[in-house]
């Protein structure tokens, strides 16, 4: 039986004893194989519902056939099984503080976020991700995109060079260091051609290309005062896609409003970022030409309604894109727990905007995926966050979260499902999240690939 563990006592065992633990465990993950594990008891979610059932973990998939040898049976009575979450758009694990990425793993790790798209950052090595214990039974499993790929004086530069290397989050870095590490800029075709090596060796495990008002792209290009606010020629990401899909490289694009979701569509685009709704500080950051400005409350709410008053900040999303989006299997993440971040006066007036984009894309079929782009969260706030918009009920929320999203990030492999044949990963909730979702904070167990996470 499963000992009951108040949810912030068991969240602070974790912080404060990752380091231990998960050495312990990632020493014993790499020199044994899994144990075959009897899965008994339990509430098991089918995809619509909770049932009861005995399944097996051999060999780290599920099986509901007994093994010849059961080495080991946990009980899983009084708890609801379901598959770990995924978090598709964040920053947090990166090259850079090797202490600040062990930080967010053990995040990840404690709220049951086992599959992340890390959709940016200054480049992680193959042996740093060997020492994070990434991609293995006990650490997350996470793709890294690398750098961003943006036209000069695109976003995010100005974000890394002005803000976040000023603020330390770049020790002993300078801006040359960040060029053609972090961001690579692709201004024409001949850049493409001729820093397309540059991108590969970084060993992308896909690509990150950043839209920006492209239906200003011509005004914006060379004008000093939109630095920062602009990027790539949605002609170029066209060409961009094709010599990606070449190399068997899938293609994430940012977008700040309903022309780059158009472009992205048109150019063949495989995922689509920020595709609930423009981030409020995005918008504002346009409004203002000065990301830093951000950062004043006092000032936002009267910024923010000036931005949803101009032209295009909020035009919704065309319904034959999102039918097109759709056609072509696009998956668009979520990026909606920004509204934590912004007044009550901002609040008021993007809810009902990033509301109507999201039913309208569920409504013309197109897939949705979870993502924060919030390097303090793991998608917990995110999900909490769609929830309030009163689109996606318990049972819709909880799929996304733990089926859709996962499959989003890696496609080809058979995980978001308590299935036989599928990778025996999962979590054991102390309640029943389609009653009440607090309980998708409330982890008793976690379990991948055949291993316990649990001491």
């Amino acid at each position: 039986m499963l000992d009951s563990v108040e949810v912030p006592r068991r969240a602070l065992r974790w912080f404060n004893a990752v380091a231990i633990a998960f050495v312990v465990s990632d020493v014993v993950a790499q020199t044994q194989p899994p144990e075959n594990v009897a899965l008994i008891n339990g509430q098991w979610f089918t995809g619509t519902a909770f049932e009861p059932r005995t399944l097996y973990s051999v060999d780290g998939r599920f099986t509901a056939t007994r093994p010849a040898r059961v080495d080991r049976t946990i009980d899983l009575a009084g708890t609801w099984i379901v598959p770990p979450f995924g978090e598709a758009h964040n920053h947090n694990i990166d090259g850079v503080v090797e202490e600040r990425s062990r930080r967010a793993i053990a995040r990840y790790l404690a709220d049951g976020v086992f599959y992340v798209k890390i959709q940016g950052n200054f480049p992680v090595s193959e042996a740093l991700k060997r020492r994070l214990g990434v991609n293995s039974p006990t650490g997350p499993d996470v793709l890294f995109a690398q750098a961003f790929l943006t036209s000069s004086g695109g976003h995010p530069i100005q974000l890394h060079e002005q803000i976040l290397l000023a603020q330390g989050y770049y020790p002993g870095f300078t801006r040359e260091r960040l060029e053609d590490s972090v961001y690579i800029t692709l201004d024409s075709e001949d850049d493409l051609e001729t820093k397309w090596p540059r991108v590969r060796a970084l060993r992308p495990d896909f690509i990150k290309a950043n839209l920006w008002y492209s239906d200003e792209f011509e005004k914006r290009k060379s004008d000093p005062a939109y630095v920062g606010r602009r990027g790539l020629d949605p002609r170029l990401l066209q060409k961009l896609v094709v010599k990606a899909h070449r190399d068997r490289l899938r293609v994430s694009v940012h977008i700040t409003n309903a022309a780059d979701f158009h472009h992205a569509v048109a150019a063949g685009a495989d995922e689509i970022v920020h595709g609930g709704g423009p981030s409020p500080f995005n918008t504002i950051e346009d409004r203002m030409g000065d990301p830093r400005l951000v950062r004043e409350p006092a000032r936002v709410g009267q910024l923010f309604g000036e931005a949803l008053r101009s032209s295009n900040a909020y035009r919704p999303i065309a319904v034959d894109d999102a039918r097109l989006a759709a056609r072509h299997g696009i998956v668009v993440v979520t990026t909606v727990v920004s509204l934590t971040r912004a007044p009550e006066a901002a609040r008021a007036g993007i809810r009902p905007a990033m509301a109507a984009n999201l039913r309208l894309l569920l409504d013309n079929g197109v897939t949705l995926a979870v993502g924060s782009d919030n390097v303090t969260d793991t998608s917990v706030l995110e999900v909490e966050q769609l929830a309030t918009l009163g689109v996606l009920d318990n049972l819709a929320m909880l799929r996304m979260w733990a089926e859709t999203t996962p499959l989003a990030i890696f496609p080809d492999r058979k995980i978001g499902r308590l299935s036989e044949g599928y990778e025996a990963s999962f979590l054991a909730l102390a309640g029943n999240p389609l009653e009440d979702l607090r309980h998708l904070r409330e982890i008793k167990l976690r379990f991948k690939q055949g291993f316990p996470l649990e001491p």
